[in-house]
């Protein structure tokens, strides 16, 4: 069994046709044609149904495509980690980055390995912090910062810091005399929120219940960017951690008042998957995330973070 054998046999499993595998691998039909039967006669099974609609797998076949992209995912990772003890990472990354950290996080991680780590190809997905959980749960992505989830056997995660979170309105507003605001005082904002799905509106709807509150929302928005608009321009408010909405608060646009960080706090964490080993990449862009969020952090860059005291 040889490895273009292999490479051929994914490529085949991928496209249902030898001519379009010919074209994605750049090698010629009879080439793809004639390995795939050497290694069908190896193995003693065959590996396709052939129609003429193109070709399918058949249960070996199944089986057999499980086992081998696990083997060249093996070997692609033993290759990069070789490479990195000579001092050279390269690799392919995928992060996932809630939108309200991407913008003040994004340009200096990528700053850094664009100037530190050049042959590491990052891919990044931003999304809400649940979508962001459950894609690293799932192993579509490799490494992700996001706010703290139930713990699965699928990541590792360590936590970060604790954020506060803020009550927003338009710029020309009267913010709420005391502050930081209860949450049993929220009642009396007519609320902008992520639906149900996502982790800020489950840990809202949770800490409310628990403390006999409740929140007042008009709209449910699955957007950032829109829901920031409309806090700006309409009647409504939100809430969201400081950061993001830095701009808009410095600028006026945006008033931003504390909500009681004793009830209402959330934790960022930093995770890899555990869907396939940590290749150098993944652990060069996790250790990077982690000491860039220190580092803004400490030098008060990354606002709204909760003392030692008042997270414990």
């Amino acid at each position: 069994m040889e490895m273009r054998q292999l490479h051929y046999f994914v490529a085949l499993a991928d496209e249902a046709s030898v001519s379009r595998a010919a074209v994605k691998l750049s090698v010629a039909q009879p080439a793809i044609s004639r390995q795939l039967r050497l290694l069908e006669e190896e193995l003693g099974v065959p590996l396709f149904h052939r129609t003429g609609r193109g070709m399918k797998l058949t249960s070996a076949g199944r089986v057999f495509d499980g086992r081998v992209r696990k083997i060249l995912a093996d070997i692609g990772e033993m290759e990069h980690d070789v490479r990195a003890l000579k001092g050279v990472i390269e690799g392919k990354v995928t992060l996932g980055v809630p939108p309200t950290e991407s913008h003040i996080l994004l340009p200096r991680l990528l700053d850094t390995l664009r100037r530190e780590h050049p042959g590491v190809d990052l891919r990044i997905v931003e999304a809400f912090s649940g979508d962001v959980s459950e894609l690293l749960t799932t192993g579509h992505i490799d490494v992700a910062l996001f706010y703290k989830a139930p713990r699965t056997k699928h990541y590792i995660a360590d936590e970060l810091l604790h954020e506060s979170l803020y009550l927003l309105q338009r710029g020309d507003t009267t913010a709420p005399l005391e502050t930081p605001i209860q949450i049993t005082d929220l009642k009396d904002y007519p609320m902008v929120l992520p639906s149900r799905r996502h982790g800020l509106r489950a840990l809202l709807d949770q800490v409310c219940n628990d403390m006999g509150g409740s929140l007042t929302v008009e709209h449910e928005v699955d957007s950032l960017m829109t829901i920031v608009r409309m806090v700006e321009t309409g009647n409504v408010a939100t809430i969201l951690p400081f950061n993001a909405v830095q701009r808009e608060i410095a600028e006026g646009r945006i008033v931003a008042t504390q909500i009681d960080p004793m009830h209402l706090r959330r934790t960022l964490v930093l995770a890899t998957t555990t869907h396939h080993p940590v290749r150098a990449s993944m652990r060069i862009v996790a250790q990077l995330c982690g000491d860039i969020v220190h580092d803004m952090a400490a030098s008060g860059e990354w606002q709204g973070i909760l003392s030692k005291r008042q997270a414990d």
